[in-house]
């Protein structure tokens, strides 16, 4: 586990992994260390298609390259973070931000929320979390996007840096995001596609 006064709006770039499969477990790995390799410090591990078991296993492989790369490993929803309380933090969907034991989380973890509404936003930062991440921005995966506009709208609101996620090209939204008020941009397809 590294330091969680780490300064986040030094980083710009989120990647968060797309479902883990047996069989493209090969290139799963390598895609994630190129990835890393290319400058990505914050990692998060989410696959929603595994058991808490299975996921386990499969964080613990992708925590030993964060830390080959000195990247920030965040486990993916409360329900996970039990097991694997090796990471560095962990990110809260907003189900967890409304109804999960948030206060039992020890502060030496960074702690990130998912955010789609004022409301959720007020309560990472009354519980002064360390970042959220804000979605989904542009439309994709059949979600529509909140646009530009609402995304300041948040931005305004929230006391803690921000994160835009949701059909993110860092090329072409890096400087729109920093425009509207957030840090940077957090993307699956984005990274996962460069390699």
């Amino acid at each position: 586990m590294q330091n969680t006064e780490v300064d986040i709006k030094k980083y710009d770039a989120y990647f968060i992994t797309p479902n883990y499969y047996n069989n493209i477990s090969k290139n799963y790995f390598k895609k994630i260390e190129k990835i890393l390799d290319h400058g990505v410090k914050i990692l998060r591990f989410r696959s929603k298609n595994l058991s808490e078991d299975q996921y386990c296993v499969i964080a613990k492989k992708i925590y030993k390259l964060c830390q080959k790369y000195n990247s920030l490993f965040i486990i993916s929803d409360l329900n996970n973070f039990s097991k694997n309380k090796y990471c560095d933090g962990v990110h809260l969907t907003s189900n967890n931000i409304l109804h999960g034991n948030i206060k039992a989380i020890s502060s030496n973890y960074i702690i990130i929320g998912s955010c789609h509404n004022i409301n959720e936003i007020k309560i990472c930062n009354k519980l002064k979390f360390k970042f959220v991440v804000i979605s989904p921005v542009l439309n994709t995966g059949g979600k529509t996007g909140i646009g530009w506009n609402n995304f300041k709208k948040l931005t305004d609101t929230s006391n803690i840096p921000v994160f835009a996620l949701g059909g993110m090209d860092y090329k072409r939204d890096i400087n729109i995001v920093k425009s509207y008020g957030g840090v940077g941009i957090a993307s699956i397809s984005y990274f996962y596609k460069l390699f």
